[in-house]
């Protein structure tokens, strides 16, 4: 059942005119009908109503859309009509808001008639009361008849001679209804059902990276500045032109999610739509960033087309929401073969596996299985054994110190031999999709080597080769870890920077054997701000009691 609101009085209370249940209409002897203002009901329909309604269709909704901002961010944008409101899903109106309304009648062929109905609707609950204006008419006398009687609070203007007109700065806050009923002695209570004039949409906005003093407006190229209603209802004007709402920020959020995300919802903005014709979405509406920057990126002067919405006009009193995604621009090797950014093979269905780090290498988005010793034994296993930095730090062959029987001590290639468990557990490795690339795309995964580690840290941390000269000594060095993580977590792989909580996590096996034949390279992850104070750390350690993890690696060979 609907709520309504009496104008006059609410839940029994006597005002300036008695709420009676009479339904016999007060009657002058020049046979006019006597309206006061407890003959008028007001209720507001809220936002999501026209979606509740329509939702009973199962409108599916346009895809996702890809942008790339251009500056190293690349955003997924997709759009879902808000339903009504949880408080008001059990009725259709809810109850109106405190604030001053207007009400006229009009009849055809005559004009305005009866005067005119002002005051001002406050309280709570069931306490709600209408008091008119100081001086002004307390009812409207009206002979039997038809009348359209319309009603409209302060966001809406009146110029007295039959126009009423909405501007876009008023659009969130302007109610407006009329309704046609025939007025008899048995017959004189109006309902209105108050409509706001505007669509509104809120962004949520999901990220891979702290969200801190982000702010934009949404604009609309050819929007409705302001509309013109008359009493006939039969004549509509509207002024077009661009629209910009007001600046809107997106609360800050620093704590992360357990999917890595963070995510902030703006508050809503609204456009003016008329009763007959709404905003035209197509190549139109956009938001537009005015503050803030991400993944070390500003994001001041970008833009975002907003073109899914699943109607090319967006009418009044439609709800919505705009859910943008902002992913970090990297190239991904994905399970077909191909290379691209996330959220391009992503718009194509594809799931990446690996991270590129350079034009043909790539690495795993996820660890190949538990810690695991280099090699079972303290023997020498390679074929070169070697501590030369130049040797170690340039070596870029991890697939055939993995595959090739050549470059094994024993003449057996480490890649299968369970004697060797990290090149095992490399080789072995099951990705976020099973591979489908053809032969000769690919090769297989393997244990990489120093080298090819070095190309990671560089490609994916902004990490300074000629940083390193040498070792043992300055082997810690400065990277961006915050972008390794994001650009292993936000396609869907787990973070390689030390600091999980995991054994040895953050630590990685390197196919290259030391000179000490009992030990082996590897990197470790660590955070530039962790405990330990340093970034990334190439090193040694004993090959058989140390156990450490495996990231594969692979190649794209064409």
């Amino acid at each position: 059942m609907k709520k309504i609101i009496p104008l006059l009085c609410l839940a029994g209370m006597m005002m300036l005119a008695a709420c009676s249940n009479k339904e016999e209409a007060d009657e002058k002897n020049d046979g006019k009908i006597v309206m006061s203002a407890a003959q008028f009901t007001l209720t507001e329909e809220p936002y999501g109503e026209e979606t509740e309604v329509e939702s009973r269709a199962a409108e599916a909704l346009p895809g996702t859309q890809t942008v790339d901002l251009g500056n190293g961010i690349e955003a997924e944008v997709s759009i879902e009509r808000e339903q009504k409101e949880a408080a008001h899903k059990a009725t259709r109106a809810t109850d109106i808001s405190n604030q001053h309304y207007t009400i006229t009648a009009f009849k055809w062929g005559v004009g305005r008639v009866g005067g005119t109905l002002r005051g001002t609707v406050s309280g709570t609950g069931a306490t709600k009361t209408f008091t008119p204006d100081p001086g002004t008419q307390h009812e409207i006398e009206l002979p039997p008849g038809t009348y359209t009687f319309f009603c409209f609070n302060d966001k809406v203007s009146d110029d007295g001679s039959f126009n009423y007109t909405i501007q876009q700065a008023d659009a969130a806050g302007a109610l407006f209804d009329y309704k046609t009923e025939t007025i008899t002695g048995n017959h004189y209570r109006v309902n209105f059902e108050m409509k706001h004039q505007a669509v509104r949409m809120r962004f949520e906005l999901t990220t891979y990276w702290d969200i801190m003093g982000i702010k934009a407006t949404a604009s609309a190229d050819n929007g409705i500045t302001a509309f013109t209603y008359d009493d006939l209802m039969s004549n509509y004007a509207a002024s077009g032109g661009a629209v910009t709402s007001s600046e809107f920020g997106f609360p800050n959020v620093t704590t992360e999610a357990t999917n890595y995300t963070y995510t902030s919802t703006s508050d809503y903005g609204y456009f003016l739509c008329s009763f007959f014709d709404g905003v035209q979405t197509a190549s139109n509406l956009k938001i537009n960033f005015t503050s803030g920057s991400l993944y070390g990126k500003s994001l001041v002067g970008k833009s975002l087309p907003l073109s899914g919405f699943p109607r090319s006009s967006l009418m009044r009193n439609e709800s919505y929401k705009v859910k943008i995604k902002l992913f970090y621009s990297y190239n991904y090797l994905f399970q077909d073969g191909s290379v691209s950014t996330l959220a391009v093979g992503r718009k194509a269905g594809k799931t990446a596996v690996a991270a590129m780090i350079s034009s043909n290498k790539a690495m795993a988005l996820t660890d190949a299985g538990g810690t695991c010793n280099w090699s079972n034994s303290a023997v020498k296993q390679n074929v070169v054994s070697t501590d030369a930095f130049a040797t170690v730090y340039n070596d870029m062959d991890g697939f055939n110190h993995t595959w090739s029987a050549a470059h094994s001590a024993s003449g057996v290639a480490h890649a299968n031999d369970l004697n060797f468990p990290a090149f095992y557990q490399a080789t072995h490795y099951t990705p976020l999709k099973p591979l489908t690339a053809g032969g000769g795309i690919l090769t297989s995964w393997y244990l990489p080597s120093i080298g090819e580690w070095k190309l990671a840290a560089q490609a994916m941390g902004g990490f300074n080769p000629a940083s390193l000269t040498t070792w043992p000594n300055n082997t810690h060095q400065a990277w961006n870890d915050r972008l390794v993580k994001v650009i292993s977590v936000q396609a869907g792989g787990t973070n390689p920077v030390w600091g999980s909580g995991l054994p040895s996590h953050g630590w990685y096996w390197a196919s290259n054997e030391h000179v000490n034949l009992a030990s082996a390279f590897h990197v470790i992850f660590y955070p530039n701000s962790g405990p330990h104070g340093f970034g990334i750390y190439f090193a040694a350690n004993p090959k058989n009691l140390n156990p450490m993890r495996v990231r594969a690696f692979i190649t794209k060979v064409h």
